[in-house]
């Protein structure tokens, strides 16, 4: 275990690979939890990190230390939701596809040792 200082609050902390001490921690998800609501029922705002502090409340330099360990990450890199939406029935429709086409082994029941060896009575 290394030493760092936290990113927040600029104390140093015994850590493995975090860079925000476990009190800041719990403080950066409260300020993540408010954020993502706010983002989840404004789902059309295009905000940077100064005004969406200002929009919930809290400190620009939280949002921003958020928006670095890249938990505001878009989910679909700039596609829209429609297209979203049609890139999942694709993948969707073709996984139904592969396994309707794929044939099924019909194999008449027997134990492990009869298939293994050959020694599978007839009837």
């Amino acid at each position: 275990m290394e030493m760092t200082t936290c990113n927040v609050c600029g104390k140093i902390f015994g850590t493995s690979s975090a860079s925000v001490c476990p009190a800041c921690r719990k403080l950066l998800d409260i300020v993540y939890e408010k954020a993502r609501a706010y983002l989840r029922d404004h789902p059309k705002a295009r905000l940077n990190a100064r005004e969406l502090a200002k929009e919930i409340g809290e400190d620009e330099r939280l949002v921003e230390i958020l928006t670095i360990e890249g938990r505001f990450e878009n989910k679909s890199e700039g596609m829209e939701d429609s297209e979203v939406e049609k890139k999942r029935k694709l993948l969707l429709e073709d996984l139904q596809r592969n396994l309707t086409s794929t044939p099924q082994k019909q194999r008449e029941s027997g134990t492990y040792g009869s298939d293994r060896h050959g020694t599978r009575r007839e009837k």
